[in-house]
Parts: structure tokens; C-alpha cells; sequence
């Protein structure tokens, strides 16, 4: 007690003691005195080192860091790295690093100006005027201007360059008004237009004097220049001489401004196995377009497995012109109550898919009607084909028509009579028909599990397995009964291109032969429309009338999935059109971080 009042006295008197002082009051304490006095004052140390330390974090946040380096993994080899002739999504990834647009769509859907500064459309949608950014300038730092916009488009317009983006831009001239000025002018409204201008815009000066027929064949494809956030430093290429690591590193002029991450590989794998093994190794920090089944193990490695919503539908389209059961109202609903759509997320794709049922992805309207099909009902199901005469054999499979003895009663005077009377349905039909669909796991596994459902009901159900080339014929030419297979809705005029009656021939995407007027006239209208706000009401009455006739059962979206190093920030995949979108905010990721008081983030 003697020792911890000398303590607070020292405390409370405290100042800066001279040396002779520190003698005298060292003296001043017994061996034990001094010991307790020692220790005292270290742990008081040692608890406002703490104290402070806390009061320290508590302000702080961590912010991006620049610097670092990204290496990432993709299926198949980019070799045309060229926004006009890209096909492949390896090109589309490094197309989307290396160029951009006059304008930009991010992750949730909005489009942001790129280089373009601002733009004003028409009060017809027919006409867009684009202005330029004063600072706008291509990686080898000659300056964007108007002549490039032009030059691009043209490029893709040319059916000798033979531009899978062409097809867009049919019915749309180009212009230059002035050094910073362009002007589109459309034949008439067309909704996803915006969409068309997040094409990458190629540097005039560099390709002007490649011709149509090397267009292709440039080594311009390899080594390119564009006005995005990454710029090609070099190509390591195989025996073979085809490439298969870029490394690329930020670029500091990019309009949108300089990346945080400096660093960024993409490394070549020729399938998905040898992909997944580089991360499971850590060869690699990430990859793109992983599947359902491999997700497990890759989680297992604690990296982070990313998810998006992509605009594709994957459902069971009729025939009715090649098997007329489909015809019968009944057996369409029958099917649509017994098909277990989430029995098919989740022993198929592992839970990552959503339930749908509308013919419009979630990426352009929710559809609140998908809710009703969480649940199958085979009762419900057997119910409505028993009361549409779809009799069960004792062979299992269902029939409809034949001859048929039923028991009729009259009123013979005051008596009721009950009498045998013979009956023609017409020719017997029975509930079989035959599934085609693609050779990949992922079509072969969801037909199999649907057939098991429906047989269940009653069907008799033959799958057919095609390789892309046969399956596409035999799309082309309708020559199925049932078709199992995807709808990719990159844009909402492709909607009018999957529903649309005119669309039922090739080449035509009407693959379910949909034909009802009402629909005609509400797609037909929405194409009038430039506001996607505006567009909502239709898509309304869409899916209700779609509802009505079921010329589909829909089934699932699948989700995309990316998987990263739980280093990487500020990802922000959300909805994605098609898997090279998830680089369109790349300039705001990071790979570090670091910690300064908040008072420095303002």
C-alpha cells in the first residue's frame, strides 16, 4: 500500500525528472519496492499500448491497394482479339481487357459513358449523337476520335470481314459530324441499341491498310491495341507457335481511370479438368465458367466460388406438327405440374440454377409466377390426364382414343336403364414421344431426370443424343417431337426472335413453333419502345399469355460461376449478359489492401 501511494504520487506529480532525481528516488525504494514499482508501471505501459492500439483500429478502414498481380485461367485460346471478329469467349475475355466502347455496361445492368462524354437520342429512337471525351486516347497514346468510331463500324458492316457482330448493325448508318461528334441514324427504333455502342472501338491509324481478305489473319489479332483498362505487354506462345498466356499490365490512360491492379495473366487450358487441377495446385488465382460438379472441390481449396445470373433459359420445347399429342392442352399441363424443377437444380446442377417458368430471363423482368413451380404435383398431374381420357395400360404407358365400351343410363318410362354402349375415339394415341437434345453432361443428365418424372405419369419417353453439327440441322430443319435445349437472350429484341410467329422457320429461333397473334402485337409494340421502364408493362402481358397457352415448359437458369483468390475486392458480378461482362468493372477491382484512418478516405 506504502509502494502504490509513492506510485500515484509519482503519477500525478509526474515531469520530466532530472538524472540526479531519477538517483534519488531509485534510493528512495526498497529491492522490493522498486520491483513492484517496476512491474506496475510495464503493465500500465503494456495496457495503453493496447488501449491505443484499439482506439487506432477503430478508426481505420482498409481501401484498396494498388499494385499486385492477377493471374487467371480460361478455357480455349484467345486468337482474335479483335472487337469485329470475336467468337470464342477466350476472345471476348481478352477483347473486353483490351478494348472499350463508347459507352459501358456494368454488372447490374446500367450502362455507363466510356469514351464517349455524353450522348442525347431522338424523340423517334431513331437517331443517336455521341460526343466524344476530350482525354479519350488508344494504348499507344494517339488520340479517339470520331474517325475510329466510324472506321470500326464500318469494318463490321463489310461482308467481307464477315463481323459475327454485323447482323446488329444492319439498318444503321454512321457518321462524323466533327473530330469528336458521331451520329447514328436507325432505319427504325431498336431497343437494345445502347448495347451495340459498348462495342470496342478499333485504332484507325493501325488497321487502315489491312485489307478485308487479311483482316482475319492479322497479326494485329494477337498483339492488340485498344483503349481499355489492360494493355497486351507480351505473348508466350506454344511449340505450335499459337498463344497461350497473355500478360497484360493497367493502362494509365484508360478514361475510366487507371486500374488498381497492375498485373493481369490469362493463361490457356484446353478443358475444364486441366483448368481446375491449375487451381487446385494454385498455378492459377482464378477461373472462369466453372461447372456445378467441379464447384465442390474448388470450395473445398477455399476459393471464393462467385455466382451470376445469366440470361439463358433451358426448357422442353413441342412439337405438335411432328407428334400431335402436344396438341391436347391436357398433356402439356399434365407435364408442366409433374416436371420437379427443383429435384432438377439440385442433383443436376447442385442448387446453382433458378426455377423458371416465364420465356423472360430475371436479367431483363422478375417473374413472380415462377414461385407456383417450386413444387411438382404428380396427383394433380395423373388427375388431369384421367379426366382428359388418358387411360394407363397395363403396360404402364397411356393412350387416348380406340374403341371403348362405356355404360350410358336412359329413362325407359318411370325406369332408369343402364346399357352398354360401344364408343370410337378415333385412332388410338399413345403418351410416347422422344427427346433430342446435345451431347454434354449437363443436357444428357437433365433429360434422363425428366423422362424418369414423366414416366412416372405414364409416358413413354425415347432420348436422342446429338453431337453441335447434327443437332443444329435437325434444329434448323424442326425435325424433333421434343427438344431439350437452351435460349440465350442477350438482348431484348432476341425475344422477339424466340416468340415471334415469323421466327417459326429457320432461319428463324422459334423453336418451339409459337404462334398466338396477341403475342405478335405485344412484342411487336415493345420493339417501338426506347425505355426498358416502359417495356415492363408488356413483358407483363407477355408472360401472362404465355402462361395461357404453355407453347414451352421452361425449366431452369443456370448460374455462372467464377472462381477467385479471396484476396480479390471489390468483384461485382451480379447480372452478366454473357461471361466476358464480368471484366467490364475490372478497373475497380484489387488484389491488396490496405488500413488508413477514415478522416484519409474523404
Amino acid at each position: 500500500m506504502h509502494c502504490m501511494q509513492k506510485f500515484l504520487t509519482f503519477i500525478k506529480e509526474f515531469k520530466i525528472p532530472k538524472k540526479k532525481e531519477l538517483l534519488d528516488a531509485r534510493a528512495s525504494f526498497s529491492k522490493k519496492e522498486f520491483i513492484i514499482f517496476v512491474a506496475t508501471l510495464s503493465i500500465a505501459v503494456v495496457a495503453m499500448i493496447v488501449i491505443l492500439e484499439k482506439v487506432n483500429i477503430s478508426f481505420m478502414v482498409p481501401i484498396p491497394s494498388d499494385g499486385g498481380t492477377i493471374n487467371e485461367g480460361i478455357i480455349g485460346t484467345p486468337t482474335l482479339v479483335n472487337p469485329a471478329l470475336a467468337l470464342s469467349d477466350a476472345d471476348k475475355d481478352l477483347t473486353t481487357l483490351v478494348y472499350s466502347g463508347l459507352m459501358r455496361k456494368m454488372p447490374n445492368g446500367d450502362f455507363i459513358n466510356d469514351l464517349a462524354e455524353s450522348y442525347d437520342v431522338s424523340g423517334d429512337g431513331m437517331t443517336y449523337t455521341f460526343i466524344l471525351k476530350k482525354n479519350a486516347k488508344f494504348q499507344d497514346g494517339v488520340k479517339v476520335t470520331a474517325d475510329d468510331i466510324v472506321f470500326t463500324i464500318e469494318k463490321i458492316k463489310d461482308p467481307l470481314i464477315k463481323s459475327p457482330r454485323k447482323i446488329g448493325w444492319d439498318g444503321v448508318s454512321v457518321s462524323k459530324k466533327d473530330e469528336s461528334t458521331i451520329v447514328f441514324t436507325l432505319k427504325q427504333p431498336y431497343i437494345s441499341f445502347i448495347d451495340n455502342t459498348t462495342i470496342g472501338i478499333l485504332p484507325m491509324h493501325i488497321w487502315k491498310n489491312v485489307t478485308p481478305a487479311e483482316f482475319g489473319l492479322s497479326s494485329l489479332n494477337i498483339k492488340a491495341i485498344g483503349s481499355g483498362p489492360y494493355l497486351i505487354d507480351s505473348v508466350s506462345k506454344d511449340s505450335d507457335g499459337v498463344p497461350n498466356e497473355y500478360q497484360l499490365k493497367r493502362f494509365k490512360g484508360f478514361v475510366l481511370g487507371e486500374p488498381h491492379i497492375k498485373y493481369m495473366n490469362i493463361i490457356s487450358y484446353s478443358n475444364e479438368k486441366d483448368l481446375v487441377d491449375a487451381l487446385l495446385s494454385h498455378s492459377i488465382d482464378q477461373a472462369s465458367g466453372i461447372s456445378p460438379e467441379n464447384a465442390r472441390d474448388i470450395t473445398k481449396a477455399e476459393y471464393t466460388i462467385n455466382t451470376a445470373t445469366l440470361p439463358r433459359i433451358f426448357g422442353v420445347f413441342w412439337n405438335s406438327n411432328n407428334n400431335k399429342i402436344f396438341a391436347d392442352k391436357n398433356v402439356v399441363t399434365a407435364f408442366d405440374k409433374a416436371i420437379d424443377r427443383q429435384e432438377i437444380i439440385d442433383k443436376v446442377l447442385y442448387g446453382y440454377a433458378d426455377i423458371t417458368h416465364g420465356p423472360i430471363p430475371e436479367t431483363i423482368i422478375n417473374d413472380p409466377s415462377k414461385e407456383k413451380y417450386r413444387n411438382s404435383s404428380l396427383d394433380e398431374a395423373r388427375l388431369i390426364l384421367d379426366n382428359a381420357g388418358w387411360i394407363q395400360g397395363i403396360d404402364g404407358i397411356r393412350s387416348k382414343g380406340g374403341i371403348t365400351t362405356v355404360s350410358k343410363t336412359k329413362k325407359v318410362g318411370k325406369k332408369t336403364v343402364t346399357e352398354k354402349v360401344t364408343v370410337n375415339n378415333g385412332p388410338v394415341i399413345r403418351l410416347s414421344f422422344s427427346i433430342t437434345t446435345g451431347n454434354t453432361p449437363e443436357l444428357k443428365s437433365v433429360s434422363l431426370l425428366i423422362k424418369e418424372q414423366l414416366e412416372k405419369l405414364g409416358a413413354q419417353i425415347d432420348i436422342k443424343i446429338y453431337e453441335t453439327g447434327p443437332l443444329n440441322q435437325l434444329i434448323r430443319a424442326r425435325d424433333y417431337e421434343v427438344l431439350f435445349f437452351g435460349q440465350i437472350v442477350n438482348h431484348e429484341s432476341d425475344l422477339f426472335s424466340f416468340w415471334h410467329s415469323s421466327q417459326k422457320a429457320d432461319p428463324g429461333l422459334n423453336i418451339a413453333m409459337y404462334s398466338n397473334k396477341d403475342v405478335d402485337s405485344i412484342l411487336e409494340s415493345a420493339q417501338k419502345i426506347t425505355t426498358q421502364k416502359d417495356r415492363g408493362g408488356k413483358y407483363e402481358d407477355f408472360i401472362k399469355e404465355f402462361n395461357k397457352d404453355v407453347p414451352a415448359l421452361l425449366v431452369y437458369s443456370p448460374k455462372y460461376l467464377y472462381a477467385t483468390s479471396p484476396k480479390l475486392g471489390n468483384l461485382n458480378l451480379s447480372t452478366l449478359t454473357i461471361p466476358s461482362d464480368r471484366f467490364t468493372q475490372i478497373f475497380s477491382w484489387y488484389a491488396d489492401t490496405e488500413n488508413v484512418w477514415k478522416i484519409f478516405t474523404k
